[in-house]
């Protein structure tokens, strides 16, 4: 067996490429389990998607919140103070740093490894031409396929959204030992391979899409999700305003085409017992001696002001601000009041207070990880802003406003505010807006860090992209490197990219 030095080996059924007992299930080598275990194939893409899921709402983007201004945070842990300084400061990309071991690493490994594990279906089914079987027997074989397609064309789309290289691991003998793959390579590969899943999906006659513990998902459901998963990938690619303008109106389209076929009602997970939870979420809503564990940013009473007298960064004085006064009917019905500022320290920068808490996805039990949590996984809302901004980046400027004012937008419908001009600034405002009020931690890791990265709304001096993590680095000889910090602003990656944002942000 060939291995990827730099990458997890495949835990499932696993411990090593030499079998030590061929009667024991747990020694057993892949060509050894896939001849004798009929369920092998199922069990891996059952592992390969509940990765996924779990790891496109990990708590590791707790960070990148904090990178986007979405929360604000003064404590170690995590490296969360690190993330929140402003000015902003370098990523250190050390083993030893805490938010290496909170966002950096366990992003890369867990979507690798979910690549990794999804490789093998295919292999096993499309080369191998072995079958793939439930633990009933039943023949799951294309239902597989479609698990194993959708987790590694997610995981790779996501890599490359997140990180600035990588490798394009779709062959099970790849030993390649360096990362010769783009960011772009990885978003346009993952999206093809989204591309199969939605195909496979739409042409399967028994399709049974059962691989989160008692959460089965529809054929409906199914394509809709995976394609506003491409859509949010693909809108994801730039790594600032000008990169997207120049990506051209034929990417801007098929954004549009990948929404339009996305989802048209909030796609939301009830926790079960061992099952999927939004993580991130959990996080962000947490209390903590009667205060936020992670406080909504400044940045949001700020924008939902109506006066135009809220700061875009707490005094540091001994000021307490008063409530946010906001014609948006959302804003008291998502988010909390408080005086108590909670964990926050003084010592570390009083001007990253916030008076808010998250409340809109909170329960009694203070834990998305009990039985009966209402988790959102995909909000329909995000799906009419990639439409809205499609249409923008394409110049339709009243078909984007069109967007934003219908009656069942959330804006209008639950917010009640007046209608959007349609005007190219007051379009991107008020995107820019929707993104920090009603999508928030609902998008997942990384959404609304890129909508930002991608309109030139990071605080200057802002990473635009984590760098491959350390311990991958030294396995394979690639010298440390890393981004962001004030004084890097503008700094650009190895492939022209903006690597460290520039000094035109929210504020």
């Amino acid at each position: 067996m060939k291995a990827l030095l730099y990458i997890a080996a495949m835990a499932t059924v696993l411990t090593s490429c030499e079998s030590l007992d061929f009667d024991d299930p747990s020694t057993l080598t892949n060509n050894e389990a896939a001849e004798k275990i009929k369920s092998f194939g199922y069990s891996l893409t059952t592992s390969s998607v509940q990765t996924t899921f779990s790891t496109t709402t990990a708590a590791a983007g707790v960070n990148i919140s904090l990178l986007a201004d979405q929360t604000t945070n003064t404590n170690g842990n995590g490296s969360w103070w690190d993330y929140s300084k402003e000015p902003r400061v370098r990523l250190v990309n050390n083993s030893a740093a805490r938010g290496y071991g909170a966002s950096i690493a366990p992003l890369y490994t867990n979507f690798y490894q979910a690549n990794l594990d999804a490789t093998k279906v295919i292999d096993l089914i499309e080369n191998r031409q072995i079958k793939a079987y439930d633990d009933a027997g039943k023949d799951r074989t294309t239902d597989c396929l479609i698990g194993a397609y959708y987790a590694k064309g997610v995981s790779q789309g996501y890599l490359g959204v997140i990180y600035d290289r990588g490798i394009i691991v779709d062959e099970v003998t790849v030993s390649e030992r360096a990362f010769p793959n783009s960011y772009k390579d990885l978003v346009e590969n993952g999206v093809k391979l989204l591309d199969k899943a939605i195909q496979l999906a739409e042409t399967s006659s028994d399709f049974n899409f059962d691989f989160l513990i008692e959460t089965p998902i529809s054929k409906e459901q199914f394509v809709k999700l995976a394609n506003s998963i491409a859509a949010r990938i693909l809108s994801s690619q730039a790594r600032e305003k000008a990169e997207a303008d120049a990506l051209g109106d034929e990417h801007w389209r098929r954004v549009l085409a990948y929404a339009e076929k996305g989802f048209d009602a909030d796609f939301l997970i009830t926790t079960v017992s061992g099952g999927y939870y939004n993580a991130l979420v959990d996080r962000l809503v947490y209390i903590y001696s009667g205060a936020a564990y992670l406080p909504l940013d400044i940045k949001i009473p700020h924008l939902a002001d109506k006066t135009g007298t809220y700061p875009d960064a707490y005094p540091k004085d001994a000021t307490i601000l008063a409530p946010v006064v906001t014609d948006d009917r959302r804003f008291d019905e998502y988010f909390g009041y408080s005086t108590n500022f909670g964990i926050l320290l003084e010592a570390r920068g009083r001007d990253l207070f916030s008076n808010y808490y998250r409340k809109r996805w909170a329960n009694n039990s203070n834990s998305l990880n009990v039985p009966g949590a209402i988790n959102p996984y995909f909000l329909a809302e995000e799906v009419r802003l990639l439409r809205a901004e499609a249409k923008l980046r394409l110049k339709d400027y009243t078909g984007a406003a069109a967007e934003l004012n219908a009656s069942t937008a959330s804006r209008k419908s639950k917010g009640l505010l007046p209608d959007v001009a349609a005007t190219e600034s007051t379009l991107r405002d008020a995107l820019h807006y929707e993104y920090a009020i009603e999508i928030d931690g609902a998008g997942g890791v990384f959404v609304p860090f890129t909508f930002l990265r991608r309109n030139d709304l990071l605080q200057e001096g802002t990473p635009t992209q984590y760098p491959i993590p350390q311990k991958q680095l030294e396995l394979i000889g690639v010298d440390l490197y890393s981004f962001g910090g004030i004084e890097y602003a503008g700094e650009t990656g190895i492939y022209g990219e903006l690597a460290t944002a520039k000094g035109n942000g929210w504020k």
